[in-house]
């Protein structure tokens, strides 16, 4: 009976031991799956910059440029569009017109640029540019881009005419580009231009 029970003894303690030694075992390998776990990590989507503001215009002989449009807001991944440049003046008494603003981005979708702003000569007003279009929610389409503004004539009071909204994104293609404002005449201001229609819902664009 003693010579039994000692191997049983051995026995018994070296299933103990091996029980121990699986345990280690057992926790690096649930390390190792949530390493691979958390390189998911690396797919956790970035949110976009702001758009850029467009660049002053300038102004000789005593005129004004046109300030530069105002960049879009930034939406998830997506950056807006960015703001369109002033228009130029020339002579005394003249404003370059108004940069476009850019068109905000959605998600995954970057907004439209602005429109440039009309130039001005010899006491007339340039036209503003158009604002751009907004991009698409989640499909990364742009917006189209803003119409430019018209510009001023000779020794007229008059302005040139905005520039036309770009269009609106859809899911599958990017807006159309608004139109440019008409200039100015000696008579009349000019006229607004048409407004950019939205990108087609299917295929082709």
């Amino acid at each position: 009976m003693r010579t039994n029970a000692l191997p049983r003894t051995l026995l018994v303690a070296a299933i103990a031991v091996a029980g121990l030694s699986a345990t280690p075992a057992l926790a690096s390998a649930a390390v190792l799956t949530g390493a691979n776990g958390a390189s998911s990590l690396g797919n956790v989507q970035l949110l976009g910059l702001p758009g850029a503001n467009g660049t002053n215009g300038t102004g000789t002989s005593g005129g004004i440029g046109g300030l530069g449009g105002t960049g879009g807001a930034a939406g998830a991944n997506g950056n807006g569009g960015t703001g369109g440049a002033g228009g130029h003046a020339s002579g005394s008494a003249s404003v370059g017109g108004a940069g476009g603003a850019g068109g905000a981005g959605g998600a995954n979708g970057n907004g439209g640029n602005g429109g440039s702003g009309g130039g001005a000569t010899l006491g007339g007003t340039g036209g503003k540019g158009g604002v751009g279009g907004v991009g698409n929610a989640g499909a990364g389409i742009a917006g189209g881009k803003g119409g430019n503004g018209g510009a001023s004539t000779v020794g007229g009071g008059h302005k040139g005419g905005m520039g036309g909204a770009g269009g609106a994104a859809s899911p599958v293609c990017p807006g159309k580009p608004g139109g440019n404002g008409t200039a100015a005449t000696l008579n009349a201001d000019g006229t607004t231009g048409a407004t950019g229609a939205a990108g087609n819902s299917t295929l082709p664009c």
